[in-house]
């Protein structure tokens, strides 16, 4: 038995951004339009996403306040803009933390209290929210196909998701000519994210036979072009393919959960600020040895996919000589982390990702697997 959630609509393919307008006007008349404080407005697409709703009869106010790791403060300034705009919808527009500020904030704008009390479970999404438009422009986080919004509460040194089947987008923009604007950087850090997340959901305790045919598909074409994305980012195949192969992963993903390495980039990000994508990365061979032992069909699966042999260690390799291509750091220590901050982490990994892990991660086994990846 398994159960499926999806977005209610998803467009996908080159030049589909241009129907924001008019699919804007058939859910109201004035949208909050949500994005972070620099690429797109540097890249114009901000600009351009206004001019399209406009010309639709939409009116726009834009909250352009989100961070790389966005708070719940953040979502709480959005929710008071939608209420003192009289917002009708919410349209995200950027990578996953646009995209999950502008998702928490649609269904929050409904609700009563903070955005705080709802991250740590104090309060409960009872009801629908705003309609919510989601236009991703990187490919990597699959926060366009999922029921939840990873955020970081201050207060309480925590970062975890706020999660309801009530949050999915009414409709999914996914247009890969978003994405050519990326910097190298950016590219490598969210296609691993990406391929991470596709792993993840593979080999999952909760992974089911629609979730894994979406990922083990997504793992080829992550695998195969995001390197070419990484080199040449006006290659407009590699740039369809890495983000069909991401759209792909969060429909999968948001139905079969994550692993371990999701489980510890949560809190590594919320205590040293490490790029989400980079910490995934990071992490993502030691946790995959970790498993190797329970999971080695499906990982002989994914070296095969991956192009190499079906044999389960090579999968490993293939994921370490993506990360040599794409000039990813070797170790956490890179970032500053030092052997002494590893209990930290451990202490705050938990969740949904970390118990659907297909090996039973002791306290002790995540410490391994954290001194392994400094």
């Amino acid at each position: 038995m398994f159960e499926l959630r999806y977005p209610t609509r998803s467009i996908f393919g080159k030049g589909v951004f241009e129907r924001l307008g008019e699919e804007a006007a058939a859910f109201g008349k004035k949208a909050l339009l949500v994005t972070g404080r620099r690429a797109m407005k540097e890249a114009g697409t901000l600009d351009k996403a206004v001019e399209l709703m406009r010309d639709n009869g939409v009116e726009v106010a834009v909250f352009s306040e989100v961070e790389p790791e966005p708070s719940t403060e953040t979502v709480d300034r959005a929710v008071r803009l939608i209420r003192e705009e009289g917002c009708q919808l919410v349209v995200g527009l950027g990578g996953g933390s646009a995209i999950d500020v502008a998702k928490a904030a649609a269904c929050l704008a409904v609700h009563e209290g903070s955005t705080s009390e709802y991250l740590a479970g104090e309060r409960k999404i009872e009801r629908e929210g705003l309609p919510f438009i989601a236009i991703p422009t990187t490919a990597g986080t699959g926060a366009e196909s999922t029921n939840n919004s990873v955020l970081i509460d201050k207060s309480r040194g925590i970062k975890k998701s706020i999660r309801s089947p009530l949050m999915l987008a009414k409709l999914s923009i996914v247009d890969p000519l978003l994405t050519v604007t990326m910097p190298p950087r950016v590219t490598a850090a969210s296609g691993m994210d990406a391929l991470t997340q596709a792993i993840e959901s593979y080999v999952s305790l909760a992974s089911n036979p629609v979730s894994d045919a979406l990922a083990i598909r997504a793992i080829g074409y992550i695998s195969r072009y995001l390197p070419k994305a990484y080199e040449n980012g006006g290659d407009l195949e590699a740039r369809e393919m890495v983000m069909l192969g991401s759209f792909m992963t969060g429909l999968s993903f948001s139905n079969a959960s994550l692993g371990a390495v999701h489980g510890l980039a949560h809190p590594i990000g919320a205590h040293f600020g490490i790029p989400h994508g980079v910490a995934c990365a990071i992490l993502l061979p030691h946790v995959m040895r970790f498993n190797l032992g329970v999971r080695r069909e499906k990982y002989a699966e994914i070296a095969a996919a991956m192009g190499a042999e079906p044999k389960a260690e090579k999968a490993v390799e293939k994921v370490e000589e993506l990360l040599e291509t794409l000039n990813i750091p070797k170790g956490l220590s890179h970032f500053g982390v030092r052997k002494e901050d590893l209990e930290k982490v451990v202490r705050d990994a938990g969740g949904r990702s970390l118990s659907n892990n297909p090996r039973p991660a002791s306290e002790e086994d995540l410490l391994n697997i954290l001194l392994e990846a400094l």
